[in-house]
């Protein structure tokens, strides 16, 4: 029980160690401290020293460090996105659950294209099956298991699939065709560079084992719309069908030549036999250089690029 003379010694030493002692919020609270060092005083029960110490601790502002994302969860973690998981490959497909603890059938994982096939998810090794293992947005292209498919030699060049495929009959157009089945970043082969032009010619000379040595395979030069329909021999006026800048040239001596046009006749499309226009590209792969050929010419393969990863 606290007394007037427990209540006269206590004010005293109040009053000395007040200036030292933080004030609460501008509240003063008339409850005896508990003195340190200094042992007990007559009358005193220990137990209230610890008690009040206690209750003086646990009175001033407390800080709570929990994010308000994570309350409800047992630990300081915030809740979690889990994405259904249908096939148990890891990897999971929108809608998103959110929860504290993994539901069972998701995943942490989001970015599957096929959550029904355990065999496809991203990371997954690309192989020969006409689809899109790795979920890339890319079909049949090289892999540490895959390195062939479907006549196409496969290859890897600073980040980015290529496909050298050997083909008995085929012209500009399906050629660009095929390429793009593949992928909506693939396209025919742009080059630019002595390194890639040498490579690529290296490519193909493997493939087709030697051969003619006159032998041509289609790559991505194509003569720009504006000049489509002319005869004039001049390459300023060609593009790449991907896009990409025209940054290094490897015409053969002499060409582009545009040996077939008539200038009295117009082309009704780039298949137009009647009316032939050399408007399209092609490389020789054993004695190098690029060549002007009517896009309807039937070329023995073709060449394709994807875009690299960003």
């Amino acid at each position: 029980m606290w007394s007037p003379r427990h209540g006269s010694v206590t004010r005293t030493l109040l009053l000395a160690v007040t200036p030292t002692l933080p004030l609460a919020a501008g509240c003063f609270v008339d409850v005896p401290p508990a003195l340190s060092g200094g042992g007990s005083t007559e009358g005193d029960d220990p137990s209230e020293g610890t008690g009040t110490s206690t209750t003086t601790a646990t009175t001033g502002d407390v800080h709570d460090d929990t994010d308000e994302s994570s309350k409800g969860c047992p630990t300081t973690a915030p809740p979690g996105k889990w994405y259904l998981d249908q096939d148990g490959d890891d990897w999971g497909v929108e809608p998103a659950q959110i929860a504290c603890d993994k539901p069972p059938g998701t995943s942490a994982e989001r970015g599957d294209c096929d959550d029904h096939d355990p065999e496809r998810f991203p990371g997954s090794l690309e192989v020969c099956d006409g689809e899109d293992d790795d979920c890339d947005e890319i079909v049949d292209e090289f892999s540490p298991v895959n390195h062939e498919c479907h006549g196409c030699a496969l290859a890897e060049r600073d980040g980015a699939p290529y496909w050298f495929c050997k083909v008995d009959a085929i012209d500009w157009v399906a050629a660009r065709a095929a390429c793009s089945a593949l992928g909506w970043t693939v396209d025919l082969l742009s080059i630019h560079g002595e390194a890639d032009d040498l490579w690529a010619r290296a490519q193909v000379e493997a493939l087709y084992e030697g051969g003619d040595p006159m032998g041509t395979f289609w790559i991505g030069l194509r003569r720009a719309d504006p000049h489509w329909t002319g005869c004039e021999a001049d390459p300023t006026q060609w593009e790449w069908s991907d896009g990409s800048p025209v940054d290094y040239s490897a015409w053969s001596m002499g060409q582009p030549d545009s040996a077939t046009c008539d200038p009295m006749c117009e082309p009704v499309d780039a298949l137009d036999e009647a009316c032939p226009r050399e408007n399209c590209g092609q490389m020789f792969y054993m004695l190098g250089g690029w060549n002007d050929r009517a896009c309807f010419s039937p070329g023995v393969g073709y060449a394709c690029r994807a875009a690299p990863p960003p």
